[in-house]
C-alpha cells in the first residue's frame, strides 16, 4: 500500500509540475519552489530512508545508535500523511487557471545605475551591522576567518540584545539578489558573495548560503535580460551541487575556523548526507508515532503557530522577569517525541511544515491547512504579477521565505525571515516603481 501513496504522490507533484510549465516558471516562482522542496522532503528522502530501512528518525548509528524509537511501522501512515497533503496544497493553489500578464515592464535603463548605488549602500550597512553585532557580542570574526580562535559563533545568540540587528543578515541575501538583477558589475556580485558567504559560514548560517545561490539562480534562469547556454547551465549545475555538498560537508570547520582542515576532494564527500539534511520528514513520521501511542498528549491549537509571532517580534523588557515564554509549546512536543535521554541537550531537530500543522491540529490540520496554504501562495502570486520588476523580485524573496517555513516548520521563525529579506526590496520599493516603465508590443518569454 505505501508505494501506491508514493505512485500517487508522485503523479500529483507532476501534474503541478506540468502546470507550471504550460503557465511559465516565471510566473508562478514560490509555487515551482514549494513544489521541488516537496518532492525532496516528502518523496525521495523519506522513500530512500523507507528503501534502506531506517529505523528511527535520529539515526542508527553512531551517538544516536540505541536511542529513540521506532518508526519503521509509520512509514506508510506518514506517506498516507503527505500525499493527502501534497495533493490538497496543489489544488489549493491550481483549482482556478492562473492568468499572467502578456505585457512587460522594466526599469529604465538611466535609472538602473542610480538604484545599484543605493543597493550598495545597503548591503555595506546591512553587513556593518551584523559585523557590529558580532563584535559587541564579544567575539572577534576575523580571528575565526583566520583560524586563529577556538570561539564560535554558536552559543552567543543571547549575549547581547541583538536579536534584530543579527537577523539583518537576511538582508544581505536580498541586497546581492538585486544588485544581480540590475544587471550590476560582474565582480563586485562576486566580492559581494564570497564576503557574505564567509560571513554566514563562520555563523553557522549554511542555510542563508543556500539561499543567496537560489536567489541568484533564480535571477540568471528566468530573467529576460539574461540568455544561458544549455552548457553554462550544466556546468553551473554541477557547480552548484559540488558547493552544496562542500559547504555541507566541511560545516563545523567553517564554524571553528579550520580551514587547514577543509577537505576539497568530492570523493571524500558523503553523500548520504543529502538524506541527512533533509530527514524533517522522520520527525514528522515519529510526531505521528508520538500522538498515537501517547493519546493524552494534547496539540497546541496553533498557539506556537500564530502566538507566536508576537511573542517572537516583542522584546524581552515587555515580559515578566525580562524573559520570554520559551520554548514554544510545539517545539517542547517536538523535542519530547523524540524520546531521547533526559540529560542530553537538545538536538534542534526540525520538523516540515507539515509537521508543525499536525502539531497544531492534528489530522484535521492536515486537510485544511495545506489547502488553505494554496490558496494563500496563489494570493500572494497574484498580489505580484513577475511580469513587472517589483512583482518578480516580490516572488523570489517570498519563494525564498517559504524554503524556511518548508524545511523547518516553525512560522513565526518564516515571519520574521520574510520581514527581514523583504526589507530592501521594501525600502527600494518606491524608487523601483517610480522608475518602472511599460514595454510596448512585448510579451513575457515563459
Amino acid at each position: 500500500m505505501i508505494w501506491l501513496y508514493i505512485g500517487i504522490n508522485l503523479i500529483t507533484l507532476i501534474y503541478a509540475f506540468m502546470y507550471v510549465r504550460r503557465i511559465g516558471t516565471r510566473q508562478v516562482i514560490p509555487f515551482v519552489i514549494c513544489l521541488a522542496l516537496l518532492a525532496i522532503y516528502c518523496l525521495f528522502t523519506p522513500t530512500y530512508f523507507y528503501l534502506v530501512g531506517r529505523e528511527t528518525s535520529m539515526g542508527d548509528d553512531g551517538l544516536y545508535q540505541f536511542t529513540g524509537k521506532r518508526i519503521s511501522d509509520y512509514y506508510k501512515e506518514g506517506m498516507f500523511f503527505y500525499m493527502i497533503a501534497n495533493m490538497l496544497f496543489v489544488f489549493g493553489f491550481t483549482w482556478k487557471q492562473y492568468k499572467g500578464s502578456k505585457i512587460s515592464y522594466s526599469i529604465q535603463s538611466d535609472s538602473i545605475p542610480y538604484i545599484q548605488k543605493k543597493v550598495l549602500w545597503l548591503y555595506i550597512l546591512f553587513f556593518g551591522i551584523v559585523c557590529t553585532d558580532i563584535f559587541i557580542s564579544g567575539i572577534n570574526p576575523f580571528n575565526i576567518l583566520l583560524g586563529s580562535s577556538d570561539e564560535n559563533l554558536f552559543g552567543h545568540q543571547s549575549i547581547t540584545n541583538s536579536y534584530y540587528f543579527r537577523n539583518c543578515a537576511d538582508c544581505i541575501i536580498t541586497t546581492i539578489i538585486l544588485f544581480a538583477y540590475l544587471k550590476g558589475n560582474k565582480y563586485k556580485i562576486i566580492l559581494m558573495t564570497l564576503s557574505a558567504f564567509a560571513l554566514f559560514a563562520i555563523m553557522g548560517f549554511r542555510y542563508r548560503i543556500i539561499l543567496t545561490i537560489i536567489g541568484l539562480v533564480l535571477i540568471y534562469s528566468l530573467d529576460e535580460k539574461y540568455k544561458l547556454s544549455t552548457s553554462t547551465v550544466s556546468f553551473t549545475s554541477l557547480l552548484l551541487i559540488y558547493f552544496i555538498f562542500f559547504i555541507t560537508y566541511n560545516r563545523w570547520n567553517f564554524i571553528h575556523g579550520r580551514f587547514s582542515e577543509l577537505s576539497y576532494n568530492p570523493v571524500e564527500f558523503e553523500y548520504e548526507m543529502f538524506f541527512e539534511q533533509t530527514r524533517a520528514s522522520l520527525a514528522d513520521f515519529n510526531l505521528i508515532r508520538y500522538y498515537d501511542e501517547n493519546p493524552t498528549i494534547k496539540h497546541d491549537y496553533g498557539l506556537t503557530m500564530f502566538g507566536y509571532i508576537f511573542i517572537k517580534a516583542l522584546p524581552k523588557f515587555v515580559f515578566p522577569n525580562g524573559e520570554k515564554p520559551y520554548p514554544p509549546p510545539a517545539l517542547v512536543i517536538l523535542d519530547n517525541s523524540l524520546e531521547l535521554p533526559r540529560q542530553w541537550d537538545k538536538p534542534g531537530e526540525a520538523a516540515m511544515h507539515y509537521g508543525s500543522f499536525y502539531i497544531a491540529f492534528g489530522w484535521i490540520g492536515l486537510v485544511i491547512m495545506p489547502f488553505l496554504m494554496g490558496i494563500w501562495v496563489r494570493y500572494v502570486v497574484g498580489r505580484n504579477p513577475s511580469s513587472n520588476p517589483l512583482g518578480f523580485l516580490k516572488q523570489i524573496v517570498f519563494a525564498l521565505a517559504l524554503f524556511q517555513f518548508i524545511t523547518r516548520g516553525y512560522f513565526p521563525q518564516f515571519v520574521d525571515h520574510f520581514v527581514y529579506i523583504s526589507l530592501p526590496i521594501w525600502l527600494l520599493s518606491g524608487l523601483i516603481k517610480k522608475s518602472t516603465v511599460l514595454q510596448p508590443h512585448h510579451e513575457l518569454t515563459h
